[in-house]
């Protein structure tokens, strides 16, 4: 067996060749590293806002005949649930797929989930990057052996790369013209995912400046289809988790502390903000939902439970 090959600077992210034993990681990198507060459970439907009420239709129609979706209890279920979202998609024709990975907390404090800051996300990504990559390298259209490296140390950004099949991980608007480099030398009927980008809907003028060079990275990203995406986020108050597996619709979900999230409705397309904060005002239960008074009374209440615990 040949000895493991690590970059000669100790100080960048290890990120090992792909034809290395997957056994060799180090203490915290597994893939079977459960989540915090993430289970699976029944998803009753919610009462939600009569405007949504077309696409929720046209998506509980899509839902009869689609995969089913699930929240995932950990990082091995999600990178199952996603291998089979790209897989399908690929089936499909779908070439350039974007992914986003809810990852494990790894040494979070109180204060801070990521004390570490994007290096230390890479290290909860790396290993559920790469066992997706290996489902992936079952199909015959996708084998050989694939290369890694850092394209940008500073900001955690990580390729993975054969003729066939390549994933960006933690792409930023400066490693753009590299990610596309790498895409373009994919081979016709290969696969090229992005995974996790770090910009946000919205700012593209910021991320990707101005007049022909934005459109040019505007229609370069908007080329990946997003094939799998489970994010948890805060909003008024309200905890909530979006879940997309190809070819499904968007699922929200409702995650109260302490409780099981419930499926509040799904959506043909993803939703804005707006459109969520909508949802959750119209959802019985949810923050949102309660006056003023009764939000202070909540969060008073949450606040003492969490110093009480301490």
């Amino acid at each position: 067996m040949r000895g493991i090959q690590k970059p000669s600077d100790r100080r960048l992210i290890k990120i090992w060749i792909w034809d290395h034993v997957p056994e060799v990681r180090s203490k915290g990198h597994n893939v079977h590293q459960p989540f915090t507060n993430l289970r699976a459970f029944g998803v009753p439907h919610r009462r939600h806002h009569k405007r949504l009420a077309s696409r929720l239709q046209s998506a509980d129609n899509q839902a009869t005949t689609s995969p089913k979706q699930y929240i995932p209890r950990g990082p091995e279920e999600l990178v199952d649930q996603a291998l089979g979202a790209c897989q399908r998609a690929f089936a499909d024709g779908v070439t350039r797929q974007r992914i986003e990975l809810l990852l494990p907390l790894i040494g979070a404090t109180d204060l801070d989930d990521w004390p570490g800051g994007i290096r230390q996300q890479f290290k909860a990504a790396q290993p559920m990057v790469e066992s997706l990559l290996r489902g992936l390298k079952k199909d015959e259209a996708l084998q050989g052996p694939l290369s890694a490296r850092i394209l940008d140390q500073g900001d955690a950004v990580g390729a993975w790369t054969s003729p066939r099949l390549a994933a960006i991980l933690f792409p930023t608007p400066e490693t753009l013209k590299q990610m596309r480099e790498i895409v373009e030398g994919v081979s016709a009927g290969g696969l090229a995912l992005m995974i996790n980008p770090q910009w946000q809907p919205g700012n593209l003028v910021n991320d990707f400046g101005i007049g022909p060079w934005r459109r040019r990275s505007e229609d370069f990203v908007g080329s990946f289809e997003e094939v799998y995406f489970l994010k948890q986020m805060r909003i008024a108050g309200d905890n909530v988790r979006l879940l997309r597996t190809y070819p499904s619709g968007w699922q929200v979900y409702l995650a109260p502390e302490g409780h099981n999230p419930e499926l509040i409705t799904v959506l043909e397309t993803r939703p804005s903000y707006k459109e969520l904060e909508d949802l959750l005002r119209a959802t019985e239960g949810s923050n949102a939902g309660k006056t003023w008074v009764e939000r202070i009374k909540g969060e008073f209440a949450f606040n003492k439970d969490s110093l009480d615990r301490k």
